[in-house]
């Protein structure tokens, strides 16, 4: 069994992500794909809920090795999200308290 997880590059400097952005304004972030799988929905939920909202992919995948602009503009109530992943395999990885806030700009990576 592999084990997948998904690490955030946090590595510009703090005028691409300004801790005073307000949390209802878009968030932008690549995510990419660095699994040999591909990638089929990738959800988040506050952590205060046990469900997740939408699939963010929509009717889009994400190929093994591929990379795709997301931007989430719905007025995100917090900074802070859990994540899941599925991929086509019937595996899924989640990740816990990821701050979008800081995400803003940067590369989320799914690897194995």
């Amino acid at each position: 069994m592999r084990i997948r997880s998904v690490a955030v590059a946090l590595v510009a400097s703090a005028f691409l992500a300004p801790a005073a952005m307000a949390q209802s304004a878009s968030i932008d972030f690549t995510l990419t794909n660095d699994t040999d799988n591909v990638l089929t929905r990738l959800y988040i939920s506050l952590p205060s809920t046990n469900e997740w909202e939408e699939d963010i992919l929509g009717e889009d995948v994400l190929g093994a090795g591929e990379s795709i602009g997301i931007s989430i503009d719905d007025g995100l109530p917090e900074c802070v999200y859990d994540i899941r992943a599925d991929f086509d395999d019937g595996e899924s990885v989640q990740v816990a308290q990821v701050d979008f806030c800081e995400l803003y700009g940067e590369e989320l990576t799914v690897s194995e």
